[in-house]
């Protein structure tokens, strides 16, 4: 150990940018090089392409995630491309992997590549993990003060949208029809600060990672790509990273390797440089997803009459939480005044003047090893990475947990109004984006985990993971809160080590 420690970071995410900015606080000595494979799409790098105000640089800000001009996704199929019968590769992502012999559960993931990562195109949705979805084997007073601190740096807002009429009013109607139930309705925790017109800026990986872009002690590097982590031995030393610019290969060193680069290509990073531990891969989770768009009653809410339509037209976020026994999944609805899906010429439900609330209904999938993602060395990706399979199924659990939800579901848009034409739906496996459980954690090297509670994989020193695919719970809620506080934890951890070589590698 150095007495400058070096720290890689492979991604640039809200979980890579979270280990930038706590290790640059707590170890004055160290220096971070992040590396990224996307461009940098936004200025500040990392903010919420919703914060365009223009149409037009807004689309072009999400092209530019979806893989490089002209370029093949794992799966085949180029960038941006809305394949029938899998899930759609919306804007901001791109399609990488096929479903695996046999198993057409998830026909391809959706990831989006750019400086940010999915931080860059998120809902913002920030409710706390509860119930079984917490992870037991952290501390519960521990885990509270890490959940405040990812909610400081993500900037969440609990009363977004607390000035508005038509939040108010949907609140109220929802919470009416729930009330004998005992379901909690409340406004949906949000990473966004309000701004004076009462609309919000939301919340990008930028407010994470800004505070740091100007400290000369980090380095951001984009278009560039990690093809192999280096080991000397059972510890990680560095990675072989290409410029894809100009094709150029180099290996750099570091005290500490943090690969945060998605619950899909993490895993696949690790296997590509010869890390295999018999969990990599497995355990894959997501948010089955009932989704639908209910046209308002005319007089429900106050009128919309005078209120321009920004690019961004959401005026109020609602959730229905999670409750064990009574309601088990995460509900959130969003009020615009414009239909977020695209409606046939002749719906009756077409320029609806009170509105739309899109509404979705994200149940659990519990986490089982056959549902997982396969590398195949034989035949490389367009980088020369193992190409990825994808096995992945819903059991009977999850479809009864999914008739009870669109249960809820159809009493929550009858409140309100009445579904517009060709929904609710169950989305596509995979629509989620929410991906989870390939590289996740455990309190013992069981063979049932990758990663230790403190997010380094066991056996090896100098790797710390980081991202939604260290969580091992059967978990409803938006994953990007808990990501986060992971990432606190591990951060937290990892300094210390930096800053005390005596336990570098040692288990607190």
């Amino acid at each position: 150990m150095t007495a400058h420690p070096t720290v890689l970071i492979v991604g640039s995410g809200p979980t890579g940018a979270t280990y930038a900015r706590v290790l640059l606080e707590q170890v004055p000595s160290a220096t971070v090089l992040m590396v990224e494979a996307g461009p940098v799409i936004t200025s500040p790098p990392g903010m919420n392409v919703k914060n365009i105000p223009s149409a037009d640089e807004q689309a072009a800000a999400r092209l530019a995630s979806q893989g490089r001009a002209g370029e093949a996704g794992v799966s085949g199929i180029p960038g941006g491309v809305v394949v029938e019968g899998t899930i759609t590769a919306r804007q901001g992502t791109h399609l990488i992997g096929r479903a695996a012999e046999g198993s057409p559960g998830m026909p391809a993931a959706a990831v989006a590549t750019c400086v940010g990562g999915q931080g860059a195109h998120w809902t913002c949705a920030t409710p706390r993990p509860a119930g079984s979805e917490r992870i037991t084997f952290v501390d519960e007073a521990e885990w509270d003060e890490h959940v405040a601190t990812a909610e400081g740096l993500l900037h969440v807002n609990k009363a977004a949208f607390g000035d508005s009429p038509q939040a108010a009013a949907i609140l109220e109607r929802v919470r009416e029809e729930f009330a004998a139930d005992g379901i909690a309705v409340r406004p949906l925790p949000v990473a966004a600060d309000p701004r004076p017109d009462g609309t919000l800026r939301w919340s990008g990986t930028d407010v994470v990672l800004c505070p740091v872009l100007d400290d000369p002690r980090f380095t951001l590097r984009p278009e560039t790509l990690c093809v192999r982590l280096v080991r000397d031995g059972d510890r990680v030393v560095g990675a072989v990273l290409r410029d894809l610019s100009s094709g150029v290969e180099e290996e750099v060193r570091a005290d500490a390797v943090v690969v945060a680069a998605d619950a899909i290509r993490t895993p696949q990073l690790l296997w590509a440089s010869g890390i295999r531990p018999a969990a990599l891969g497995r355990y894959l989770t997501e948010h089955p997803l009932v989704f639908g768009v209910v046209a308002v009653r005319e007089g429900l809410l106050p009128s919309q009459q005078g209120v321009a339509t920004p690019v961004d037209p959401i005026r109020a976020v609602v959730s229905i939480g999670y409750d064990e026994e009574r309601h088990p999944y995460h509900a959130q609805l969003m009020y615009s005044p414009v239909c977020p899906v695209p409606l046939p010429e002749d719906s009756p439900h077409r320029d609806n003047p009170a509105g739309y609330v899109g509404m979705g209904w994200g149940v659990r999938k519990w986490p089982r090893p056959e549902d997982r993602l396969f590398f195949d060395d034989e035949q490389p990706d367009e980088n020369g990475l193992p190409s990825i399979r994808i096995a992945y199924e819903l059991t009977e659990r999850e479809h009864a947990e999914l008739e009870r939800a669109r249960a809820h579901q159809a009493r929550a848009a009858a409140a309100l109004g009445e579904f517009v034409t060709g929904t609710p739906v169950l989305m596509p496996a995979g629509s989620s984006l929410h991906y989870m459980g390939t590289v996740r954690m455990g309190p013992a090297d069981d063979g049932t985990c990758v990663c230790d509670p403190w997010s380094r994989v066991w056996g090896l020193s100098g790797l710390v993971l980081a991202g939604n695919g260290l969580i091992p719970t059967a978990n409803s809620c938006n994953p990007t809160l808990t990501s986060v506080a992971l990432a606190v934890r591990g951060a937290r951890a990892l300094a210390a080590e930096l800053r005390d070589a005596r336990v570098v590698g040692a288990r607190p």
